[in-house]
């Protein structure tokens, strides 16, 4: 688990230039896909590429959510030297109030954590989409107002 800021923010970095490099490798593999069908070895079809591609980032977006969780949680932890509360609204607001963070950075983060829920939940109400370098920067903004170390 993470220690301090700097590792949080690290790790919900590294899940975005994660993304980066599979979304490069996922469009050069559906380009070749369509000029040589052969390409995908009769495993999979090229609608299943197409699928996988739509779907990259809101997957990509649950995994940097989940690192940006695991570094508030285990800061809550440190500092508190209790278990965190387990609805996380409840621990973004109360890690939030702790740390004197933003009204504005709290809502970001419970923007970014509507849509990780909706695509976790597969709910049908329609959620507006968040770029992955947007909710990196919501979540990394959050992070950048805890402590140095705990």
């Amino acid at each position: 688990m993470p220690s301090d800021r700097f590792q949080c923010i690290r790790r919900v970095k590294a899940v975005e230039r994660e993304h980066g490099v599979v979304r490069l490798a996922v469009d050069r593999l559906l380009e070749a896909a369509h000029r040589e069908p052969t390409a995908l070895r009769r495993q999979f079809e090229v609608h299943d590429m197409r699928t996988a591609s739509d779907r990259l980032e809101g997957t990509y977006i649950i995994r940097l959510f989940a690192e940006f969780e695991a570094g508030f949680r285990s800061f809550w932890l440190a500092s508190r030297g209790t278990e965190p509360p387990s609805r996380t609204r409840d621990l973004l607001d109360g890690v939030g109030a702790r740390c004197q963070i933003g009204n504005d950075q709290i809502e970001n983060a419970h923007v970014v954590r509507d849509y990780r829920n909706a695509l976790v939940h597969e709910r049908e109400e329609p959620t507006e989409g968040i770029p992955i370098a947007e909710a990196r920067h919501y979540l990394c903004h959050y992070l950048s107002h805890l402590p140095l170390r705990w």
